[in-house]
């Protein structure tokens, strides 16, 4: 009954862990920049995506994106500009958001995983900033692959047209965001595991 009753608690504790960073993926998300030219907006609803990718748990990071779409899709205003309903995900900028779950995942994967966590110890702050760049780096080109597949069909734009309007503007500004997470967000996952306040299934690090 005892260990139930532990199950329990974790998994309460989980779901609010999720629940927790769903909505501050809907907070920053706010934070949004229009650009003139371009559909997509400047949004910082990225940092959160790559902020739950580094504290979270691989499932639990993936989770978190997931039900912060799940929201967006049920009318909840939780989308940039305060838009919710299937409808933005259906829209010309929904592709950059569904690949959002895979992002955290991606990032999550490299820093959070058994088997990188059990390897930590023994690796330099350099290697670990490292991986977090290059993970952020790959799911970012995955996020311009995934959301510009998707505005060029929705726009009847070419390829490579709707990258000159959608991506190529905000390289400069999402490599701000990466480098903000490696050199603002790992730092405070590191001291959150020395303190022991950042726990991941009982690996200690």
């Amino acid at each position: 009954m005892r260990r139930k009753n532990e199950e329990s608690t974790l998994s309460v504790k989980s779901l609010t862990i999720i629940a927790f960073f769903a909505a501050l993926t809907a907070v920053l998300a706010q934070i949004a920049i229009p650009i003139p030219f371009s559909p997509v907006p400047i949004s910082f609803g990225l940092v959160a995506v790559y902020i739950s990718g580094i504290l979270l748990k691989p499932k639990h990071a993936l989770y978190s994106q997931i039900c912060y779409l799940i929201l967006g899709m049920m009318g909840v205003p939780v989308f940039g500009g305060f838009k919710g309903g299937i409808g933005v995900l259906f829209g010309p900028t929904g592709g950059y958001l569904i690949v959002y779950p895979l992002m955290a995942w991606i990032v999550a994967m490299a820093l959070n995983s058994k088997r990188n966590l059990l390897a930590e110890h023994r690796q330099s702050k350099g290697i670990l900033f490292l991986k977090a760049a290059i993970a952020m780096c790959i799911a970012h080109i995955i996020l311009y692959m995934g959301g510009t597949t998707w505005l060029s069909i929705t726009t009847g734009n070419t390829f490579y047209a709707s990258l000159v309007i959608a991506v190529f503007p905000f390289i400069p500004m999402d490599i701000l965001k990466i480098l903000f997470c490696v050199f603002a967000i790992v730092p405070i996952r590191s001291r959150l595991i020395a303190t022991k306040l950042l726990v991941f299934d009982d690996i200690q690090i």
